[in-house]
């Protein structure tokens, strides 16, 4: 692989501003072990993509719904689509270029610009070029036409996995197909067989991750909640990034032990804690650090993402490890906001309202996705039936030009003004 400038390599960019956001963090004594963690996370997984051509090893780039435990157990390091165009915004910067560069591409600013700008990081050859893309129907069609274009600029193999929107036992069935023959061609194109035993163990790990997750958004649950409201996305991240990975397990690990000491202690994210929030969507990547600079002015904490964070009931089982990915997929809470939005789904949103004890909502409604923002008007009236006023922030994912910053701040001190009139 040869880049056109290394200097301009997003990716060593990230790395080097995680690594300074570490050495930071662990400078100060007020931040949480945990959170450490997870910036060395992301040091790793960035890490290994920039090294994995010297090493000799195969990369893929995936995008949601994809199961990355099948690169792992194949040794095939993995890069997450979306969310490296997210990392790339908030950590390498000048994603405006990127976007524009998109555009020359002839992408329209309607098509979500996680997206566009991965189109343009490949145009520009300041990425790390896959041998490999691999994209399903879920989430939308932005990722469905994406996978072609991503296939075409890098001039590589691809697989494309056909994702059934119900959970049935002949779609579960369908989709473990599909998932056998993602194998079959991740064999061809390594010169590997698929170590079962490996992927068993990965299985057992998410399984495990899926568990902490759970017990994690129960620690949520008192009051005063102890987790930050600016560090949800990074439960997002460790999913979709490194499931079933060992780092990962150790960072959730320590987060719930953590939060577990806050919630006997009797301490809180915020202090005092006014208003708990329920999040709805992704807020945007640009946003991460003014959410802290609100959470502490008002005295505001998100104690629930049901559409992001909040896994489904049910198990995995190690001995089926394709079986269960098609299942997990299904236990993804994203997989609400896609396909039939039934009684079931909607009913545990009110739940949640009831259960997290939430005295508003924020629905972060990015838009370049046409799933996502369909579903504001039902979600409004939902949580209007159980008295919860809901508050929508119009926006860009990556582009803060759209709606700035100081905009949505405006926004939100409105809205807990309204909060605390009730």
């Amino acid at each position: 692989m040869t880049l056109v400038d290394e200097k301009k390599n997003k990716l060593e960019i990230l790395v080097k501003s995680c690594r300074l956001i570490q050495r930071m963090n662990r400078a100060r004594p007020d931040v949480m072990k945990s959170e450490v963690l997870y910036y060395q996370l992301l040091t790793n997984y960035f890490t290994n993509i920039l090294n994995a051509r010297n090493e000799g090893k195969p990369m893929a780039l995936y995008t949601v719904f994809v199961p990355a435990e099948i690169f792992y157990a194949m040794d095939v390091v993995p890069m997450h689509a979306e969310t490296t165009s997210w990392m790339i915004a908030a950590f390498a910067g000048d994603i405006g270029t990127l976007l524009s560069k998109a555009a020359e591409l002839g992408l329209a600013t309607e098509i979500c610009s996680a997206h566009r700008g991965l189109a343009g990081a490949y145009a520009l050859e300041v990425m790390p070029r896959p041998d490999a893309v691999v994209w399903s129907s879920l989430t939308c069609d932005n990722t469905a036409k994406s996978g072609e274009l991503l296939i075409e600029m890098n001039h590589c193999k691809g697989f494309f996995i056909d994702h059934p929107f119900k959970e049935t036992k002949e779609e579960l069935d369908y989709l473990a197909g599909e998932l056998k023959e993602l194998v079959a061609f991740l064999e061809d194109l390594t010169g590997r067989k698929m170590d079962w035993d490996r992927l068993s163990q990965q299985v057992a790990r998410t399984n495990r991750q899926i568990e902490l997750y759970r017990e994690i958004h129960n620690l949520r649950k008192a009051v005063p909640s102890p987790f930050p409201m600016h560090r949800f996305m990074e439960f997002i991240m460790s999913m979709y990034l490194m499931p079933g990975h060992p780092d990962a397990l150790v960072y959730l690990e320590t987060l719930r032990d953590e939060l577990a000491v806050m919630v006997k202690e009797g301490k809180g994210a915020v202090s005092p804690e006014r208003f708990r929030l329920m999040s709805l969507w992704v807020p945007p990547v640009f946003l991460m650090g003014m959410l802290g600079e609100v959470s502490k002015e008002f005295g505001v904490v998100s104690v629930v993402e049901p559409l992001f964070n909040l896994w489904r009931g049910g198990q995995l089982d190690p001995s089926k490890p394709l079986e269960s990915l098609a299942r997990k997929s299904f236990m993804f809470p994203e997989l609400a906001s896609y396909g039939p939005l039934d009684e079931r789904i909607l009913k545990r949103t009110g739940e949640c309202a009831r259960d997290y004890k939430v005295d508003g909502a924020i629905f972060y409604a990015h838009v370049g996705c046409r799933q996502g923002s369909a579903l504001v008007k039902t979600y409004k009236d939902l949580l209007a039936e159980v008295d919860i006023p809901m508050l929508t922030v119009d926006f860009d994912l990556l582009d803060q030009t759209v709606t700035p910053p100081e905009q949505i701040r405006g926004k939100m001190r409105d809205f807990f003004e309204l909060l605390e009139d009730r």
